[in-house]
């Protein structure tokens, strides 16, 4: 086994991640400078033995307390993900986006990701599916009804 997570180990083969034996490797696979790197993991340590991030400002330092002490690291590309909008626009049953007075604004529509509300603070995987689809029919024809 590469690593002791069967994710990583799944991320390394598809070569998604890197191993790295020392910060001098994670900076080169970066193309940081190494004493930032190094900085990086010191701080990060001393968060995690304090059990507090001053920097950050995490409050829950319980649930992401990873020792990063000590080799292999693993080192990947990270970008953003949009996968559903948890605060978009709201919006009525005829798909109309509705304004902060709560009344809805003539000829603008919404669909899909871009709404929020259907699941409230939290999504239920796969759920999008079928919003983006009756909502979409129904900002569709509402769209029509208003051109009409």
């Amino acid at each position: 086994m590469i690593a002791e997570s069967k994710v990583v180990e799944k991320y390394v083969k598809q070569g998604l991640l890197t191993e790295a034996k020392d910060y001098e490797a994670i900076a080169k696979i970066l193309g940081a400078d190494k004493a930032v790197v190094e900085k990086t993991m010191k701080d990060w340590t001393s968060y995690v033995a304090a059990d507090e991030d001053k920097e950050f400002n995490h409050t829950n330092m319980d649930k992401i307390k990873f020792d990063l002490t000590k080799a292999p690291y693993y080192v990947g590309p990270v970008g953003p993900g949009i996968h559903h909008t948890m605060g978009g626009v709201e919006i009525n049953t005829k798909a109309e986006v509705i304004s902060k007075d709560k009344k809805p604004i003539p000829g603008v529509f919404a669909a899909g990701e871009v709404t929020g509300g259907v699941h409230g603070g939290n999504r239920l995987g796969g759920n999008a599916v079928a919003d983006i689809v009756v909502f979409g029919r129904i900002a569709g024809q509402s769209a029509v009804d208003y051109v009409k």
